[in-house]
């Protein structure tokens, strides 16, 4: 997602480990939900700029996605959330992660070594990981439709569909601009890029 660099010397963010409990708190509600809080806190603290160590911007965005915001305070302050943050944190520690991004790739057999990758490549490179680990070169599934994808994830910059779609920037905004006619997003333009919001029936 697009950030504006100034960010951290802006606003920079006191408590890191709050906005990891509450995204656990997030998850309590079920892994979709907890996918959806973690793209809305990037949203208010990369364009907004709000500090998501605030309780109360926290709280905002669980109430602004449709979670019961009740059960998320309450998680908030659970043994539960975190106890989920440590046990990533311990995850973490094992596995030597010390740079994001980090990917750990594991087959079906629990007892072989899982493979660590640090640093990103090219596409090409993970799916020869998949290939060597499954023997067998996996079958790519092809994307939702447009719509599908906007629906699911409900707020997404022009370079996330152009990654995934594998479309140029103006292929993109072509694309998008019909859905913008059809009513079923709007245009959020930001300083470093534009994002489009699903419209809500």
């Amino acid at each position: 997602m697009s950030c504006d660099g100034s960010l951290w010397l802006e606003n920079p963010v006191d408590f890191p480990h709050f906005a990891s409990i509450a995204l656990k708190a997030a998850e309590l509600q079920g892994r979709r939900a907890g996918i959806r809080f973690l793209r809305k806190l990037q949203e208010v603290l990369f364009l907004e700029k709000q500090n998501i160590s605030s309780k109360e911007v926290l709280i905002e965005c669980a109430r602004g996605l449709g979670l019961d915001v009740e059960e998320f305070i309450a998680d908030l302050h659970s043994e539960s959330a975190a106890k989920a943050f440590q046990c990533d944190i311990k995850i973490t520690s094992e596995m030597d992660v010390q740079e994001i991004p980090t990917l750990v790739f594991f087959n079906e057999n629990a007892e072989d070594e899982g493979i660590k990758i640090t640093g990103t490549y090219p596409y090409e490179i993970y799916v020869h990981i998949l290939e060597e680990m499954l023997s067998e070169r996996p079958i790519p599934t092809n994307p939702p439709s447009l719509e599908t994808f906007m629906k699911y994830f409900k707020f997404v910059a022009t370079k996330e569909i152009s990654v995934v779609y594998n479309m140029s920037i103006s292929q993109v905004e072509r694309e998008m601009k019909k859905l913008l006619l059809q009513q079923q997003v709007e245009q959020i333009p930001a300083k470093y890029g534009t994002f489009w919001r699903y419209v809500e029936e």
